[in-house]
């Protein structure tokens, strides 16, 4: 306990010197903490009693008048029954707010008490679709099976089960316990095309939809294509089932039912459901801003946006990046967003979708998201001049995402330039808090100079899912620095969970001034890459080990100076086997002496023995 209070105590210190280190090499700057006053030639006054009244109209209003233009936002609530498009027209506008709200969802009332303790109410509209459902402000939990934990496949499914399947059997079907599947089997045919199964794919998770069952050999056919093999990654793996009316048998879990055209709700202990305020989505976009420059939203707040997983499901490759935006934009530049709220979400907070730079989101706070905080980038590599630059996310908070697609990070960057994160605070995700860089390996790659500053990254994972880390570095990008980060309770399912994470082929990167501990596996970790600097860190209490490297190669992939290392010792210091720390022979003319940096680092075992891999 003494030891972890001194890591903590050295945390200040350390952070407080990174504060006071300038920025990046070449990284965005937010200049000052004070709004800017911008002089407007027009002014339109939003008022839910006025004479412009919805978003579209303040909008078309807007577009007809002289730029610069305001539109001044009085406090309420203001329906946004599809979504508000921004294009060309729109730019030069800024929109300022005072307790308004922009609410992609409308309320449900009627509420009665049936038989069992069940409450039902009638939907206005029998079309009206929606996957998600907010009870007083908290997303209500859709009927699943099982009501805690998961079950499990029990194989992968062979050649012949399904006649028309005769390859990639493993990524289109799997087995699972009869139990299990006579639920499945009793799911009425009216109901079955909506039922969602997720299963884990270790970092990623398929959503799937059922199309075939066959009753031999216990197997559930899917519709579509799962990105990953359902039986390889890990033993026993974890799926859950969700949507429809059987599995309805918990407090706090509802259920439309859409041939009757009516919500069912099992309330919590002592809830009024004549009293509650149930709030059910309808549109799954705020705003969609494209070819627009100089766009602004201050103190505006976008809640209950929607989202219906696709008829074939939904299977992520990684960090959420199948999902899309409830705020997007796109080939667009100076677009801030300042001191507002996104909230009570079916998909990300915000997506910069290629094209974008400039543009930043600071002071806001994002929360109860189905995705993740921002998405910055696409995945596909952009041709150079839409590559993503100078984007930044600055002071906000960004907490209780991945609600619906699990492997949502706090912000993913994929192929961008001189964007930066700093003085964030981002938890309760279930995977990454900070995903920077889309290359795999030592190729071309677009990514340069990403900045990550003086974050509070933790309570991540929460043993869901696996390879994940507070940071994760993917691929090259050069110039990308890591500094004065506070990073901690990060927990994997089976491994995987790390502060700093260096993975397929990380380059250039330095990492310095870091606070690291209780970590499920090492504080830093580095799959494999070259030249990165790890130095003037403190990690401590890492549960399986303090450092870990995985690839060995013939290079020099770090350098680690100048760090605090504590811990207990029960774990070891360093992870993986003799062949992940052999040092190389110098096989080459230039080639490096040293795979390896290891200079000036204090190594401090609770138990103050030295360990063997010291000698």
């Amino acid at each position: 306990m003494l030891f972890r209070t001194i890591a903590l105590l050295l945390s200040a210190a350390s952070l407080s010197f990174a504060a006071d280190i300038p920025p990046s090499r070449t990284g965005p700057i937010i200049k000052g903490r004070r709004r800017i006053i911008t002089p407007v030639a027009s002014e339109i006054r939003l008022s839910p009693i006025g004479p412009i009244s919805t978003p579209l109209a303040a909008r078309d209003a807007a577009r007809a008048a002289p730029k610069p233009a305001r539109i001044s936002i009085a406090p309420g609530v203001y329906p946004v029954t599809e979504t508000l498009t921004l294009g060309k027209d729109d730019s030069q506008v800024t929109w300022t707010g005072s307790n308004a709200t922009f609410t992609a969802g409308s309320p449900i009332t009627g509420w009665q008490k049936t038989d069992g303790g069940l409450w039902k109410a009638p939907l206005p509209d029998k079309a009206w679709k929606f996957e998600q459902l907010w009870i007083n402000g908290r997303r209500a939990t859709l009927a699943r099976s099982p009501n805690k934990g998961f079950y499990h496949i029990t194989e992968a499914v062979g050649a012949g089960v399904f006649p028309d399947l005769k390859e990639n059997m493993n990524f289109n079907a799997f087995s699972i316990a009869q139990p299990q599947y006579e639920i499945l089997k009793s799911i009425p045919l009216a109901e079955r095309d909506n039922v969602l199964l997720t299963v884990t794919h270790a970092w990623a998770v398929a959503q799937c939809r059922i199309k075939d069952m066959n009753d031999e050999v216990l197997a559930i056919r899917i519709k579509g294509r799962s990105r990953y093999p359902f039986v390889e990654f890990e033993p026993d793996q974890r799926w859950w089932v969700e949507n429809f009316r059987a599995a309805l048998d918990a407090p706090g879990e509802w259920f439309l039912d859409r041939a009757q055209g009516e919500v069912l709700y099992l309330p919590l202990p002592g809830e009024d459901m004549t009293k509650a305020k149930v709030i059910a989505p309808i549109v799954d976009k705020f705003l969609v801003i494209k070819d627009a420059h100089d766009v602004r939203f201050e103190d505006v707040s976008f809640q209950y946006s929607n989202h219906l997983y696709p008829a074939d499901g939904l299977h992520d490759t990684q960090a959420a990046t199948t999902t899309q935006g409830s705020i997007e934009i796109e080939d667009s530049s100076a677009i801030h967003f300042t001191h507002c709220e996104i909230a009570h979400t079916g998909l990300h907070a915000i997506w910069f979708k290629n094209g974008c730079s400039d543009s930043f989101v600071t002071h806001c706070h994002l929360h109860d998201l189905g995705g993740g905080g921002v998405y910055v980038g696409e995945t596909a590599r952009p041709a150079d001049e839409r590559v993503n630059h100078h984007i930044t996310i600055d002071d906000s908070i960004i907490h209780h995402g991945g609600r619906l697609h699990p492997s949502a990070c706090g912000v993913v960057l994929t192929h961008t330039q001189h964007c930066a994160v700093t003085q964030c605070d981002i938890a309760d995700l279930y995977y990454t808090g900070i995903s920077a860089g889309w290359n795999w390996g030592y190729g071309d790659t677009a990514s340069r100079e990403t900045l990550v500053e003086n974050n509070h990254i933790h309570h991540l994972g929460w043993a869901y899912l696996s390879d994940m880390g507070g940071y994760y570095g993917l691929g090259t990008s050069p110039g990308t620095i890591v500094r004065g980060n506070h990073v901690h309770h990060v927990a994997s399912h089976r491994y995987g969970g790390w502060g700093l994470y260096n993975d397929e082929g990380s380059a250039d990167t330095l990492m310095e001034n870091n606070l690291v501990h209780d970590t499920w596996n090492a504080g830093f970790h580095q799959h494999y890459g070259y030249f990165n600097t790890v130095r003037n860190n403190i990690f401590a209490f890492g549960h399986t080990a303090q450092i870990q490297a995985s690839r060995n190669e013939a290079r020099l992939r770090f350098r680690y100076t100048n760090n605090i290392v504590v811990w207990d010792p029960a774990s070891p210091l360093l992870d993986g086997g003799e062949w992940n720390w052999k040092l190389f022979d110098k096989p080459e003319r230039g080639d490096p002496k040293d795979s390896l940096v290891f200079r000036k680092n204090l190594y401090w075992p609770t138990d103050g023995k030295v360990p063997a891999t010291l000698t």
